[in-house]
């Protein structure tokens, strides 16, 4: 296709106009179930949806961007001669939609058309026969069109068919579905179309009984554009559960996967667990895994672990565990066996309190050799801290083959507007989020990078790990140290070995006045990693508390949390602030208000990161609610962000402001 062609359509505009009528017929029809002879439809349920969403930026220029989404859903359940026998759903959703963009150097005008709609049959499940089918259909269609020339038009198809064999003994069922896609998109009328064009086919049979579960599937994908992008997957999953005698199982489960074509890989997993129950008071765990992936490189890791659990008056319970782990791959082999001991106190009522106490140790000996010259690391896994500091595990890391996801892998974060690269003493690598970016605190991170590889080396590893908690119910206390001490015995320099320290003091007390609650506490983090000190002092404040209610209103309750965090390290020390306010408000039985406000502010001293982040402050507003009255609902919501960010720049820094204002509605109407 040449520059300025005309795109054609996929296929042609939907036209509504029968099933406008349709709807029409339904909803002037008598809301009871109507019935004949061999087909009875239950009242048919009608939506009408109204969608307006709107943003207004503001950084170096302004932008507004708005879209509204305007449409009905009809459902419909019925059954022939039995619902056991022939049991069908109909669901039916046209949407047109309308939208603008404008900003300092652009202004385009679009609209869209949606239709959607799934059919549904369920034949002979409530038989009393041997087998029962399921049957749907579905069509997911998009059309939008642009003032500039932009068209982005897209189906979906997707057809999905099952087979049930009512064994009672080991239920079985096969399921044949063929999904296709097919999208057409240009970004202007100069532009050239790019397409996708690509069908899906998959296989799948699933059993299960008391003790055994059993899934093999096979999927294949057609690419029918330049990209050619064709594959064919094979998956078998098998477990089995075997329970005997007082509290003893075993545990089987094997796992193959073998994709061939695009992106090929093949992978095989098995692992086996057994418990043994010796006496009350005495029980063992014995456990083995392998697992073998191939791509690009081959790796295959054993690993072997005993345990051996004692428990002492329902308060003393004492863990011996040994642990023999060996891995093979392109990059380096590695071998390591482990002995410890563990060992913890519990008490729920000592003089008014409840005690938990922990006590244990580990000596482990490793032995490495390198075999090629860079280590590939894949989904390695981080949980963001409040300061935001995220230590990766390797050494020597090439920061240009960084990638960062969530917790899916599905979505690839940004460096730069979610986090940046520290470079730290002893050749490690901190990952710093961004505030008002898409990392928030908690958030489960997958890291995946290339280092320099390790040196061939034996070294020993010893692990010790000590807490205790305290809590008295209006004050608690706990502390907890875990220290991993590394000795060369062979090999290269002690440098490349990596000594780590955590330790955690916490200490929280909380009151209760009538209505109100209120918590304050403060804490001390020690982390030591390869070199690399870090210590932060926290200090919370939690206040919550509700007005009275009413016969017509559940009252307010008001949440207050308020978070100061300073962070020593190396050469970059950071203050962290963050105030959080939030409301529930229920006027009314159906009416519900959220007001939000929120603030940070985090300031860096210290020249780890010139050029880089210096002072962030982050302020958010917004309210939320939800309003129900009959038949309609509406949910709105609005939210105020506004974030204003210094950098360390020579001679001089440099300040930059972004604000976002968002509203968001829905409107709901419900015909019976």
């Amino acid at each position: 296709m040449v520059l300025g062609e005309t795109m054609p359509r996929i296929m042609k505009c939907p036209g509504y106009s029968w099933l406008i009528f349709s709807m029409i017929t339904l909803w002037t029809t008598n809301s009871r179930a109507l019935s004949w002879d061999e087909l009875t439809f239950y009242p048919t349920k009608f939506e009408a949806v109204v969608d307006f969403d709107g943003t207004n930026r503001r950084k170096s220029g302004s932008s507004r961007e708005t879209e509204w989404r305007a449409g009905v859903r009809v459902e419909q359940d019925g059954y022939a001669l039995d619902p056991g026998i022939a049991l069908f759903h109909l669901d039916i959703e046209p949407m047109y939609t309308w939208g603008d963009f404008e900003s300092s150097d652009m202004s385009q005008e679009n609209s869209g058309e949606l239709l959607n709609y799934l059919f549904q049959l369920n034949l002979l499940q409530g038989t009393p026969g041997p087998v029962g089918f399921d049957l749907s259909t579905q069509r997911s269609t998009n059309y939008n069109t642009g003032s500039l020339g932009s068209r982005n038009d897209n189906v979906i198809d997707t057809t999905r068919a099952t087979v049930n064999w009512k064994n009672p003994a080991f239920p079985t069922n096969l399921t044949y579905e063929e999904r296709s896609l097919q999208e057409e998109f240009r970004s202007r009328l100069s532009s050239a179309v790019s397409e996708r064009d690509e069908t899906l086919k998959r296989w799948a049979i699933k059993g299960r009984s008391s003790k055994l579960d059993l899934r093999l599937e096979h999927k294949s994908l057609d690419d029918q554009t330049i990209r050619d992008q064709d594959y064919e997957i094979d998956e078998a999953n098998i477990s089995h559960r075997l329970p005997w005698g007082n509290d003893s199982r075993l545990r089987s489960r094997f796992d193959y996967y073998d994709r061939t074509g695009f992106n090929a890989n093949k992978r095989l997993t098995f692992d086996e667990f057994a418990r043994i129950q010796h006496t009350p008071n005495l029980y063992s765990r014995t456990s083995y895994h392998y697992h073998s992936i191939k791509q690009n490189i081959k790796n295959i890791e054993h690993r072997g672990i005993f345990e051996l659990n004692h428990q002492l008056y329902k308060n003393l319970k004492t863990k011996v565990h040994t642990n023999i782990t060996s891995r093979n791959s392109d990059n380096a082999d590695e071998d390591k066996w482990l002995i410890g001991l563990d060992s913890k106190y519990s008490k729920q009522d000592l003089f008014g309190a409840s005690v938990m106490a922990g006590l244990g140790g580990s000596y482990q000996e490793t032995d490495r050799v390198s075999n090629q010259e860079v280590v590939e690391v894949i989904d390695e896994s981080h949980i963001v801290p409040l300061t935001g500091s995220v230590i990766l595990n390797q050494r020597f890391i090439l920061t240009g083959t960084i990638i960062v996801t969530d917790d899916t892998g599905a979505l690839v974060y940004a460096e730069g507007s979610d986090y940046i690269v520290i470079p730290l003493a002893g050749d490690l690598t901190q990952l710093q989020t961004i505030p008002g970016g898409r990392i928030d605190t908690g958030d489960t991170l997958l890291v995946s990078y290339k280092a320099e590889p390790l040196p061939s080396q034996t070294f020993s590893t010893i692990r010790t790990n000590f807490n205790l908690g305290i809590d008295l119910g209006w004050v608690r206390f706990s502390h907890s140290d875990n220290v991993s001490d590394d000795k060369l015995m062979s090999g290269a320099d002690e440098s490349f070995l990596n000594d780590t320290r955590n330790t955690i003091t916490d200490i929280e007390f909380r009151t209760k006045l009538a209505t109100v609650n209120t918590v304050v506490g403060a804490a001390r983090r020690f982390t030591l990693a390869g070199g690399f000190e870090s210590t932060t002092y926290t200090s919370r404040q939690l206040l919550s508390w509700t007005t009275s209610s009413s016969t017509t209103s559940r009252g307010i309750q008001w949440n207050l949390n308020a978070t100061q965090s300073f962070t020593e390290q190396e050469s970059l020390d950071t203050d962290l602030y963050r105030i959080d306010l939030s409301a529930h408000w229920y006027p009314f039985a159906r009416l519900s208000i959220h007001p939000t406000l929120g603030t940070w502010k985090r300031y860096d001293t210290g020249d780890a990161i010139t050029g880089g982040r210096r002072d962030d402050e982050f302020i958010t507003a917004g309210v939320r609610g939800n309003w129900r009255y009959r038949e309609l609902d509406l949910s709105f919501n609005y939210h105020h962000d506004r974030r204003t960010t210094s950098t360390f720049a020579q001679p001089a820094g440099t300040t930059t402001q972004s604000v976002e204002d968002r509203l968001m509605f829905t409107l709901r109407r419900r015909f019976r």
